[in-house]
């Protein structure tokens, strides 16, 4: 018997996941910390708490080959840019038009796995591609009217999907070079916690979470559970599965993210999320459908 998870079902894990983040974020965010505070918060976090679990289970885990170093500097900047035109895009547009620009990472994800691993682009990845970016917008409520648009945080926007794309494909990127999913999931967290340290007013968080074990709390089960798990899940998956499959399973967090606000802050929920959840649940089918829906498509191709 096969004990081995399915990549698929973790990426949906993670996905579920990530979205509870919101939860948490919002309450940091309440409680008076800036967002690359939060940002810095989460890398550090899983940075450290890994590094302490890998001295327990795998400390081949910590070798790497100084030649391949930059690799995972390359990677963990990747990861920090992304948080930073997110939170800058997020100062110029509204918030659900960064959110949706930061979605189009699946489609870079396509363009860079093409030119990097010579992986092909299918019709049923760019039908899945597709359905899951309206699903987003949906999801978000941009079909509601007009929204102003500013040029440059339009160009951050889709930067910040440009380097969610890329630090996606990394742990592919480094797994093709002999490293584990430890290892990549490591050193990209520890050289991204490096990155941001000298942009973060590290007293002030102390300040904050000393006063309050609340917020202590929040730091760390953001740090572990919405952030170390999930992260690893996805760098155990997209060395196995197509990255851009990963990559659309991933805006499910979006999901997530708008029940937790509906339950927890009472946040509005209509028709047009239901059709956004319709269409990223249609998304996810069309990559890993059932054995029989292959059978009676022909021209299926994963």
């Amino acid at each position: 018997m096969n004990l081995r998870p399915s990549p698929i079902f973790l990426v949906i894990l993670a996905s579920i996941l990530a979205g509870v983040l919101n939860l948490f974020s919002k309450n940091l965010l309440l409680a008076g910390m800036e967002p690359i505070e939060i940002c810095a918060c989460r890398e550090g976090v899983t940075a450290i708490v890994f590094f302490f679990v890998l001295l327990l289970i795998d400390r081949s885990a910590f070798k790497i080959r100084w030649q391949d170093i930059w690799i995972f500097i390359l990677f963990g900047a990747f990861n920090v840019a992304s948080n930073i035109c997110v939170f800058t895009a997020q100062e110029s547009l509204p918030l659900e038009v960064a959110a949706v620009l930061e979605m189009t990472s699946p489609y870079f994800v396509l363009i860079f796995a093409f030119f990097l691993f010579r992986d092909k682009i299918t019709r049923m990845k760019v039908l899945a591609a597709v359905l899951a970016f309206l699903g987003c917008i949906f999801i978000i409520g941009l079909t509601d009217g007009e929204v102003d648009f500013s040029f440059m945080g339009l160009v951050i926007g889709l930067l910040s999907g440009i380097t969610l794309a890329a630090f996606t494909i990394g742990g592919k990127f480094v797994s093709r070079r002999g490293y584990s999913e430890n290892t990549a999931m490591f050193y990209f967290f520890l050289f991204s916690a490096i990155i941001i340290a000298p942009f973060t007013d590290f007293g002030h968080i102390f300040s904050l979470a000393s006063s309050d074990g609340a917020i202590l709390a929040s730091i760390i089960f953001m740090g572990i559970v919405c952030t170390l798990l999930p992260n690893y899940f996805v760098i155990y998956a997209v060395s196995r599965v197509h990255p851009a499959t990963v990559s659309i399973i991933i805006t499910s967090s979006l999901i997530v993210s708008t029940l937790c606000g509906v339950l927890a802050f009472g946040d509005q929920f209509d028709f047009e999320d239901v059709i956004g959840i319709i269409l990223i649940m249609t998304a996810i089918v069309i990559l890993d459908p059932p054995d029989i829906v292959k059978q009676k498509i022909p021209w299926y191709k994963e």
